[in-house]
C-alpha cells in the first residue's frame, strides 16, 4: 500500500520486495544486494523492518509506521509460513504439534541477541519498545484487524500518515490492488523471495486474511495461559488491550 502511494499508482517499477525490502529478514538475499537496490531508488523509499524502535536509526524526515496483529493470529500465521517453507528449520517450534508449539510460543523467553526467535515475549518486546518507548513521539500506529476490516479507510489513513496527497482515484486503485485476493493472485510480484524456491507455494504465503485464528483450535486453558502471560509481558492495560 505504501509503495503504491509513494509511487503514485499501482503500476510499480519493480516487485514489491525489491522496492520495499525486509531489511532484517534472513531470506537468502545478501545484505549488500538489498542495500544496492535501495540506493538505486530515487525519491522517497519504503523500508520494512521487524526491529523495535531502539534497533534502527531514525533520521530527520523519516516517518515510522507500525502495524501490529493479535499475538495469537501471529502464532498461527507463523505456523502457516513454516508449513509452506521448502526447508524449514529442524528445531523450529512453529512446526511442532499444536499443543507443544503453543507452549513454546507462550513460554519462550526473549533473548536479546537471538533475532530470529518467534514467540510471544519477542513480539511484545518489539511492541513495547516501539509503542511505549517514547523514542517515536510521532509514531503512526495501525492494527491488522482494522486494516482488513476496511481496506479503503486504511489506504486513506496510510496516505495521511505518510503525508501523501492521494486523490479518490488513487485510493480506490490501491485499495482494489491490495485486497487479499488480488495480492494472492499476483504472489510472484508481492511475496518476499518469490520464485526462488524458498516457499513451496508463493501464493500460499497469503494464507488467509482472517483474525481470531485461535478460536476452535486452542483450549480454554490455553487461552487463559495466553492472557496471563500477556499481562506479565505488557503491564500497561490500555496498550495490552489494543494489541
Amino acid at each position: 500500500m505504501l509503495a503504491m502511494l509513494v509511487h503514485g499508482g499501482t503500476d510499480l517499477p519493480a516487485k514489491v520486495p525489491t522496492l520495499s525490502p525486509w531489511v532484517d529478514a534472513d531470506l537468502g538475499v545478501p545484505a549488500d544486494q538489498v542495500a544496492a537496490a535501495l540506493a538505486a531508488q530515487n525519491g522517497r523509499r519504503v523500508v520494512k523492518t521487524h526491529s523495535p524502535a531502539d534497533g534502527f536509526p531514525v533520521w530527520q524526515g523519516v516517518t515510522v509506521i507500525a502495524a501490529y496483529r493479535h499475538p495469537l493470529d501471529v502464532f498461527f500465521s507463523l505456523r502457516n509460513h513454516t508449513a509452506n517453507r521448502t526447508n524449514p528449520g529442524q528445531d523450529d517450534p512453529t512446526a511442532w504439534p499444536l499443543a507443544q508449539s503453543v507452549d513454546a510460543y507462550l513460554d519462550g523467553a526473549f533473548v536479546h541477541d537471538q533475532v530470529a526467535q518467534e514467540n510471544l515475549a519477542s513480539l511484545t518486546t518489539q511492541y513495547t519498545q516501539t509503542m511505549l518507548s517514547g523514542r517515536l513521539p510521532d509514531l503512526k500506529l495501525f492494527h491488522y484487524a482494522d486494516m482488513v476490516r476496511d481496506g479503503r479507510r486504511t489506504v486513506q489513513a496510510l496516505a495521511r500518515a505518510a503525508d501523501i496527497d492521494a486523490d479518490a482515484g488513487l485510493v480506490n486503485k490501491v485499495t482494489e490492488t491490495t485486497a487479499f485476493g488480488a495480492m494472492k493472485a499476483k504472489a510472484a510480484d508481492d511475496t518476499p523471495v518469490a520464485g526462488t524456491g524458498f516457499w513451496k507455494s508463493d501464493a500460499n504465503s497469503f494464507h488467509s486474511a482472517s483474525s481470531r485464528k485461535g478460536q476452535g483450535k486452542l483450549s480454554v486453558p490455553a487461552f487463559a495461559r495466553y492472557h496471563h502471560r500477556l499481562a506479565d509481558l505488557i503491564a500497561d492495560v490500555q496498550a495490552r488491550g489494543w494489541l
